[in-house]
């Protein structure tokens, strides 16, 4: 299913280099000087800025990498966004306690200064993209583009949400339901082998977040099937303390819920020490920058999303790839 009607460019993304990311940090890590009661400071503190570019590796194991060459402590980075494996990313990080420099096939650390704050996950801006299509069989079809600058795109959570197996709502949606026999044959065809007491809290979360972002998406579907103007509004994502309205969100979500035989109480698991609680979302994101070049069957996009939003959605969108 599409939002744009126009025909699409097809092409796809063949190699790391042609999906570059670069994040888009607030600004409040580059503060040089801050205004107390006794007048203009310098903003030190004891983190350690740096920026951290890589390819072909997530940054949790980026993460992970670099706490080890440092004899750092788990907790002893912070960083707001994760990105893709699949990508040239670049994004800044802070780092308890001082480092150095260095690179490898896959990662450059360059240290850029001192913070007096600890980067907690979700404090960026956005990401800028430069994405380059190959092998596109109609590059000329550019009519999409303008449609997406006009009717903005609708915010759905990308592939990546749901694992690598695409079924990550379904083991989520069978933890809500107490149907934990399930759970265990679904997660330990991956090759876990594991009880489900051995498995942690954050990744039996991490399942049910997969499912709220199913629900979610499901909701942007009808959207999408029955309407021609995008909304600014924010829908729900349901969790614990959910209060559901009258409006459409609400009556489609309603529906789904009763469907999977899930009520709202249902993401507060006592047994297991789970609560996850709802939150809400926009609809539709606008895309900010975009441009395009064209170079005989490919084309180099460039554009900005804020965060959260997920620039395979966009891709979907002008390609027309996915059925």
């Amino acid at each position: 299913m599409y939002w744009t009607k126009s025909k699409g460019t097809g092409g796809s993304v063949l190699k790391e280099e042609n999906f570059v990311v670069e994040e888009i940090p607030s600004r409040k890590f580059f503060m040089k000087y801050s205004r107390l009661a006794g007048g203009i400071k310098e903003v030190q503190g004891p983190y350690t800025l740096a920026l951290l570019r890589k390819k072909g590796i997530t940054t949790k194991d980026a993460v992970k990498f670099i706490q080890m060459k440092f004899n750092l402590k788990k907790d002893g980075i912070g960083y707001a966004g994760l990105k893709d494996k699949f990508a040239v990313t670049t994004q800044y990080i802070t780092i308890k306690g001082e480092i150095k420099d260095f690179k490898t096939d896959r990662i450059d650390l360059t240290k850029i200064g001192y913070t007096d704050k600890m980067m907690q996950v979700g404090e960026l801006i956005g990401n800028k993209f430069t994405i380059t299509l190959r092998n596109c069989k109609n590059p000329q079809n550019m009519a999409v583009m303008e449609e997406i600058k006009k009717r903005a795109m609708p915010n759905y959570f990308g592939p990546q949400r749901f694992g690598s197996h695409g079924d990550n709502h379904e083991v989520g949606r069978l933890i809500l339901r107490n149907e934990y026999e399930k759970v265990l044959d679904l997660i330990n065809k991956r090759g876990y082998n594991k009880n489900l007491d051995e498995i942690s809290k954050k990744t039996l979360k991490f399942f049910i977040h997969a499912y709220q972002s199913f629900l979610f998406n499901k909701i942007l579907d009808t959207y999408v099937s029955k309407y021609s103007k995008p909304s600014f509004e924010e829908f729900p994502l349901v969790g614990y303390g959910t209060k559901l309205k009258n409006d459409f969100a609400s009556q489609q979500l309603k529906k789904v819920l009763e469907k999977d035989k899930i009520s709202i109480n249902n993401f507060s698991i006592r047994c297991l020490g789970l609560r996850c609680n709802g939150s809400s979302r926009s609809a539709f994101v606008k895309v900010g920058e975009l441009n395009y070049k064209i170079e005989g069957n490919s084309i180099i996009l460039t554009f900005t999303l804020p965060k959260g939003s997920y620039a395979t959605t966009l891709l979907k969108e002008i390609t027309k790839n996915v059925p």
